[in-house]
């Protein structure tokens, strides 16, 4: 048909094998590559109130499932998270653009009734200790033009 002698054939044969092996082979790892960014543990700071409160209450099953579902994590990392709570810590919320400085959104937080809120969100952002968080919440409550 084409002319081509035993050893022409058994060379192009094997070609042919060869390139369906690396044609095989790229389209198994091509489908394999994942991209994953990891946040560390940035979790909302709602989200951190409400799973603490449920640390607090000895929920510590409820507060793992709450923590996936709201900020859409593996449980590991929901786990990673509760664990951080449990121990005192206060996680990063995600940077968002926000009408105001820090102490207004303390006041709105405050004047709405989430005071333990408002006490995780100046931890958060300024990196305070408790003390000085629920300080820094109560000098916004003293100032004038609450």
């Amino acid at each position: 048909m084409f002319d081509l002698g035993p050893l022409q054939l058994i060379l192009f044969l094997l070609f042919l094998v060869v390139l369906g092996w690396g044609i095989r082979a790229w389209r198994s790892r091509r489908e394999v590559v994942q991209v994953h960014v990891d946040l560390g543990l940035i979790t909302p700071i709602g989200v951190q109130v409400r799973a603490h409160d449920l640390l607090e209450a000895g929920k510590y099953a409820d507060a793992v499932k709450l923590i996936r579902k709201e900020s859409q994590v593996s449980r590991r990392e929901a786990e990673d998270v509760a664990k951080a709570l449990q121990a005192g810590q206060v996680l990063p919320d995600f940077p968002m653009p926000w009408e105001g400085d820090l102490s207004t959104r303390v006041r709105k937080l405050v004047s709405s009734g989430r005071l333990k809120e408002a006490v995780f969100l100046v931890r958060s952002h300024e990196n305070m200790s408790q003390s000085e968080a629920e300080a820094f919440v109560d000098s916004q409550l003293r100032e004038p033009g609450t």
